[in-house]
């Protein structure tokens, strides 16, 4: 054989080793560096017209959060309305959330410490097709709070993300909430039952109705400040005959809204009510125009109390 044809071929294949580990060895560069920076929810952004549930599940529960009438609502509470804090949270990580860096593989052991092991959060967003669009497994935060750890399902490595993810830790705080506020100092009549008391001016005591008897409601009065709700359910989905006693509640603010309660109690004292909201006679322009925006976050629905809560407006009185 031509010994100048075996240098040439010698040299030849020399170069085109060194140019396949070159290739090999800016790719995986490459490839380290090319997630730096990019949004952590990319496919979120770029069909946020498309977008359709949004699913956050822990070692401990699961939340499905999925577009309805334009609306968020949460299926594990028949599909009520998810609070507008908690979403407007989401898609401002969705916006502005990025990969700081790659960081590696990691040993078993490491994985279990950033927290990226059973006890990690899942957040994953699907499409109206029902196609997934992201999906982070999204553990721990770093030594100093700036960034979490986190893995993607189709990569080995371990990222270092931004964003905030302190979900909450009970369904019912990915409600709209609260469901009942009134300060004390708004509230100009109560009534419980068939007994009324009523106030001219936030000065002044409460009277009941047809005598001249002042009464402190103020344990009422504090009470409504803020009422949360636990559980909803679709009017379709709850029948009241079925629960064993009932009590009512009307609040009558200063400004003319008109806050119907009625309170129902089973058994393991559980309680749930039915708020309904209207105007009185001379309310303010924008009670008209709060009860035209949020009636619907009652108009047919039932929430579930706490046992505080349900058990001092079941047993409600004015005089005993």
């Amino acid at each position: 054989m031509n010994t100048k044809f075996l240098k040439q071929s010698f040299v030849l294949l020399l170069f085109s080793g060194i140019f396949a580990i070159t290739a090999i060895t800016y790719m995986s560069l490459q490839k380290k560096q090319i997630y730096s920076g990019e949004k952590v929810f990319k496919q979120t952004n770029a069909n946020l017209d498309n977008l359709a549930a949004i699913t956050i599940k822990d070692s401990n529960k699961k939340i499905n959060l999925q577009l309805k009438d334009n609306l968020w609502r949460v299926a594990e509470a028949d599909d009520y309305y998810a609070g507008y804090n908690q979403i407007n949270n989401l898609f401002t990580n969705f916006s502005e959330a990025y990969i700081y860096r790659r960081r590696g593989k990691v040993s078993p052991q490491e994985e279990t410490e950033f927290g990226l092991g059973a006890e990690a959060t899942v957040l994953q967003t699907q499409d109206k097709e029902g196609k997934i669009l992201d999906s982070v497994i999204i553990g721990t935060p770093t030594s100093n709070g700036l960034y979490r750890f986190a893995k993607f399902p189709d990569e080995d490595d371990v990222f270092l993300i931004t964003g905030k993810y302190n979900f909450p830790k009970k369904t019912y705080s990915w409600l709209q909430q609260p469901l009942l506020s009134i300060a004390p100092n708004e509230i100009r009549a109560l009534k419980i039952g068939e007994q009324k008391v009523s106030r001219q001016d936030i000065l002044l005591p409460f009277i009941l109705k047809g005598t001249t008897k002042e009464i402190n409601i103020s344990r009422y009065l504090n009470l409504f400040v803020y009422v949360a709700a636990l559980d909803a359910k679709r009017q379709t989905n709850f029948t009241p005959d079925a629960w064993k006693k009932n009590s009512y509640i009307q609040i009558t603010t200063f400004d003319g809204l008109v806050v119907d309660i009625t309170v129902y109690s089973g058994e393991a004292d559980e309680y749930w009510a039915n708020l309904k909201i209207s105007a009185n006679n001379l309310p303010k322009t924008y009670i008209k125009d709060y009860i035209n925006d949020n009636a619907f976050l009652y108009n047919d629905w039932y929430f579930k109390l706490d046992k505080p809560t349900g058990t001092t407006l079941l047993n409600a009185f004015i005089v005993p």
